[in-house]
């Protein structure tokens, strides 16, 4: 397989040149792709220097097969179709194919069975949507009627300019409203990550709602919550509420053994060892804890993962690699 990776540059897009070299993609050296402005740079992979080529109009496209995508929508956009067109395959980070009827929205441990053979685009999903589906998927088989997912999302999700400010900030800095954040971070929260619509739902909120029920297939599925920014570098926490329309004193035992054996998911059932950030930065699996049943119709508990990794880059590898196995 010959690989590229659009936006090598970024956060994201870093993490996923780190994947590729234990990854069965890395076989032959990827493709570095950004803009014009870190057209040129040099960037070590297993013990080589690679450089940074613009992407462009003059780019050739046609000997690739697959492209691991790390910029914004906009670029995606743009340059998505041109690499189906020459017969690659794209698994592209951005939100700009997510909702597209006819792209697949993709966590190989939820719903592999949707990725497809041949040059096409193939979406990943958000980062709080991955980390919430790997602990909800084992759980939908008891039949939950509404979701309520209140998330801690840290400051790298919004690219390297959060993991500077947070920085900055923490050293003394000045805050720069926009910078990318509406408020200062350190020391501080706020439930406001994306523009809010007129039923005063964020972006964020919004993408937790219509990518989960294409992932589960399940369009009347109810999923709300209120999505916070914390002063965290990496790993997003979230905490979750599971409704049902029955009462049911064994679902609890059901929902702790359905983690236990969850592809991907870490079953933490000792209180004294809840999931927490610091713990599981660079941790490839998400973390589940705090399962319990307060009333006999609901179930609680609070999943935590690396949302540069699973939440990103991983998971756009790992779409990748199920890709290359189906051609």
């Amino acid at each position: 397989m010959k690989v590229a990776v659009v936006g090598a540059t970024g956060v994201v897009g870093q993490e996923m040149l780190q994947l590729l070299e234990t990854s069965p993609l890395g076989e032959n050296p990827p493709r570095l792709l950004a803009s014009a402005r870190s057209a040129g740079n040099k960037i070590s992979w297993r013990g080589e220097e690679l450089t940074v080529e613009a992407l462009d109009e003059g780019i050739d496209l046609s000997q690739l097969d697959v492209a691991l995508m790390a910029a914004g929508g906009s670029t995606a956009r743009q340059w998505a179709p041109r690499f189906v067109e020459a017969g690659v395959a794209v698994v592209d980070n951005s939100s700009a194919f997510r909702l597209d009827d006819t792209v697949p929205l993709v966590i190989p441990e939820v719903n592999p069975d949707v990725v497809r053979p041949g040059p096409c685009i193939i979406a990943n999903p958000n980062c709080s949507t991955i980390i919430l589906l790997l602990a909800l998927k084992p759980l939908m088989k008891l039949k939950p009627v509404r979701v309520i997912a209140d998330t801690y999302q840290a400051v790298s999700g919004a690219g390297r300019e959060g993991l500077d400010a947070l920085e900055r900030e923490g050293s003394g800095g000045e805050f720069r409203r926009g910078e990318p954040f509406p408020f200062p971070i350190h020391g501080n929260l706020f439930p406001a990550i994306g523009d809010v619509d007129e039923d005063g739902v964020t972006v964020e909120e919004r993408k937790m709602l219509d990518e989960t029920r294409k992932i589960l297939g399940v369009p009347d599925l109810v999923v709300q919550g209120t999505c916070v920014r914390v002063p965290v570098a990496r790993c997003h926490s979230i905490a979750v509420t599971l409704i049902f329309d029955e009462e049911d004193r064994q679902r609890l035992q059901q929902a702790i053994e359905a983690l236990d054996c969850a592809e991907g998911v870490v079953f933490q059932e000792d209180p004294a060892f809840v999931p927490t950030p610091a713990q599981l930065s660079g941790v490839h699996d998400v973390s589940v804890g705090r399962v319990r049943s307060p009333f006999p119709d609901t179930l609680q508990f609070w999943v935590v993962g690396d949302q540069v990794l699973k939440g990103a880059a991983l998971n756009t590898v790992q779409i990748a690699e199920l890709w290359s196995r189906a051609n």
